[in-house]
């Protein structure tokens, strides 16, 4: 692994959605000793949730370093969540049609927060992502399905950090996501 300042220094010399496009594509990450245990908590992902085309993890536990500039590149420690990274069409699709179900039958009698959030995670959705706790009804069975899907794999191989999900269209929609923050940190360093 590499240093703090290799890491930054990576971090301005090279283009962000290559970047992005290199962490994601990593046989060996920060959360996992080796590249064997990564392959095999990324199957059991795809064993726990159906339709998987690509799993990876993403943010501090893939690239080590946090690019949230109120965190100061802070590293990947035991406070640290496991970011999954999801390439599905079908469960991008399926979440999305239940985000638009609930926007259809509940907008108008959500609260006014709740309704801004809805309409800034629609635009999540045209930037080709979506998480299921995005889903208004915190008593939705798909919101509460994955729930018990994430605490499933928030087991000792990633010594029982809290597990978060965005499943996305495709894979150069999740380049594109996480090109984002690279963006952000390149700003940060000039």
């Amino acid at each position: 692994m590499s240093t703090r300042g290799d890491f930054l220094d990576r971090v301005r010399r090279t283009r962000p959605e290559v970047l992005a496009a290199n962490y994601l594509a990593a046989d060996t990450i920060a959360a996992f000793p080796d590249a064997n245990s990564y392959a095999n908590y990324r199957q059991r992902v795809s064993n726990t949730i159906s339709d998987c085309e690509t799993v990876t993890i993403a943010g501090t536990g893939n690239w080590r370093y946090s690019l949230n500039p109120k965190k100061d590149f802070r590293e990947f420690h035991a406070g640290s969540d496991i970011d999954l990274c999801v390439i599905s069409a079908y469960q991008f699709s399926s979440l999305w049609e239940e985000l638009r179900r609930a926007h259809r039958d509940k907008f108008y009698l959500l609260p006014y927060e709740d309704r801004q959030r809805l309409r800034r995670n629609g635009e999540n959705v045209y930037s080709g992502f979506i998480s299921p706790e995005w889903l208004p009804d915190s008593a939705s069975a798909t919101r509460f399905s994955y729930k018990k899907k994430l605490n499933f794999l928030s087991d000792a191989s990633v010594s029982y950090r809290t597990v978060k999900v965005l499943f996305f269209k495709n894979t150069i929609e999740a380049i594109d996501y996480y090109a984002r923050g690279f963006i952000i940190a390149q700003r940060t360093l000039s």
